[in-house]
This record gives structure tokens, sequence and C-alpha cells, in this order.
């Protein structure tokens, strides 16, 4: 395994940090990884130790305001912004390296909301779409009233920190990797108005163009999942004939990080569902 990274320019000249796994030899496929909120792809190594030694690419980006790209923690002036992000790296940095092999965009959390609106929108030429811990809805745990207030707030008050409102346990069951989560310079636990309420604002956009969507999907999704709601919605809103809906019982939001014999299952759906697709 050969590892590299760089940095990209975006359009409006912030600086985004990128990185990729590449396997020994030639890439039978690449896969195009879109991080969630507060983390970056870093935190993806469950899914390059089952993937790069079977021969395939990853690339992946740190968000504006993420990880170790440039522009203020847990904000975004539009979620469009996040969309042109991963078109620019995938034309400038994956293309520009691996401009004929089979490519799969992977999206996780907020990252299945980038992807999702990224395919709607005429991603090019993809072999299929994954996403996990997504819905088409807001979590159940995020008051209604929340939400009406991110959305007065974004607008006049775009820019200020406020607390996270899940806490970190919601994403695994493993406690080495809550811990491991906790511990990580590169996660924050605060959002700015604007980055939630354009966040509801996609989730809603990205399901109603679900049935644009003709490429192959794959969702994974732990059933105790409650970053998002509507999941088996957009599934059943999702316009492609070859689609996999794979629920997995007492996994929290992050499946490809939960409990070791848990996650062995769901990188196993994953790399067989890769697989069959090439």
């Amino acid at each position: 395994m050969n590892t590299s990274e760089g940095k990209l320019t975006a359009n409006d000249g912030l600086s985004l940090s990128w990185k990729a796994w590449m396997p020994d030899g030639t890439p039978k496929a690449v896969v195009h990884l879109i991080h969630g909120y507060a983390e970056h792809v870093g935190r993806y190594r469950n899914v390059v130790d089952e993937l790069v030694p079977a021969g395939y690419a990853i690339f992946g980006n740190d968000h504006r305001g993420h990880g170790r790209s440039d522009g203020r923690r847990g904000h975004v002036d539009n979620f469009q912004q996040f969309i042109d992000d991963e078109r620019q790296f995938a034309s400038e940095v994956i293309r520009a390296q691996l401009p004929h092999t089979p490519c799969f965009v992977l999206g996780h959390s907020m990252g299945s909301l980038i992807a999702l609106n990224y395919v709607e929108q005429a991603a090019g030429d993809l072999k299929g779409l994954v996403l996990s811990g997504t819905g088409s809805l807001p979590g159940t745990d995020i008051p209604k009233i929340l939400v009406a207030l991110t959305r007065v707030l974004s607008g006049i008050l775009p820019a200020i920190h406020v607390k996270s409102p899940l806490p970190p346990e919601f994403i695994s069951r493993d406690p080495d990797v809550v811990k491991a989560y906790v511990d990580d310079p590169l996660v924050y636990n605060v959002i700015t108005p604007r980055l939630a309420h354009e966040m509801n604002r996609y989730v809603f956009i990205g399901a109603e163009k679900a049935f644009t969507i003709e490429v192959p999907v794959l969702i994974q999704l732990g059933s105790k999942d409650t970053a998002f709601s509507g999941q088996k919605e957009l599934f059943e809103k999702i316009g492609a004939m070859d689609k996999t809906f794979k629920l997995y019982e007492g996994l929290r939001h992050e499946v490809y990080n939960e409990l070791p014999a848990d996650r062995a299952i769901v990188l196993a759906d994953l790399h067989a569902w890769l697989d069959a697709r090439l």
C-alpha cells in the first residue's frame, strides 16, 4: 500500500487537504470517499484496510472547515460549496491520476448528503454510489424547534459556534472508537447555524431528486443510528433499478467503525457489493 497527499485550491481560493491510498499494482477501481461532519478522511482506516489490499484505490479530501483544510471550523456559506469542491477534487486530482479507472463514490453522514446531491447533479461516469449513515429527514434526536432556530440564526448570526447536540457515543458501541474520536485533535464538537441549516436543506433536496439517480446504489445503516431519519423512504425514492438496503441490527452511526465483529460484516458487504459491480 502506498499513500500520497496534497493540497487543492478550491474555486474560491481556499486550500483543501487531500489524501490517497493506492494498492500495489494497477488499481481495479477507485473509491471517492466523502467524509462526514466534524471529522476527516483519516478516520476511514478500516475501509482503507479492507479495500486497498483487494486492489482498490481510495481518494478523499478534508472538507472546507474540516481536518487539515482551511476554513472556519464547522461552517460553510452554502452547502453547494461542498459539492463543487468534490467535483473539482474528482476532476483535478482523482481523474488526473487515474483517468480511465472505474470509480465509485462513498459518502458517510453529512458526506452522504454531499455524495447524493453530487451524483444527482451529473457527477460523470460512475460505477456506483454508497451511502452510509444517511436519510431523507433530520434525525429524531434533533428537536424541531432547534431546526427552526438554526434557520433563523443562519440569516442573522450564520457563523457563530454552538455545541453539537449529539454526544460522541452516538457514533459507535466500541469504546476505543469513541475515545479515539474524542481525543482526535482534528475532530471538533461545534457547528454554526449556517452549516446546520444548510444540512437540513440539502437532506430534503437530495431526497426530492433521488428519483434521478440511475447508477447502482448501496445504503448501509445501523438500526440505532439517530443522526438522520427517513432512511427507508430515501431508498424507495432512489430511481436506480440496482439498489441495495443493508440495515445492521444494533449498530450505531459509524457502521465501518463499530465493534470489530460487526464492522467486519459491514466491510465485507461493502467489499462484495463493489466487486459485483466491476
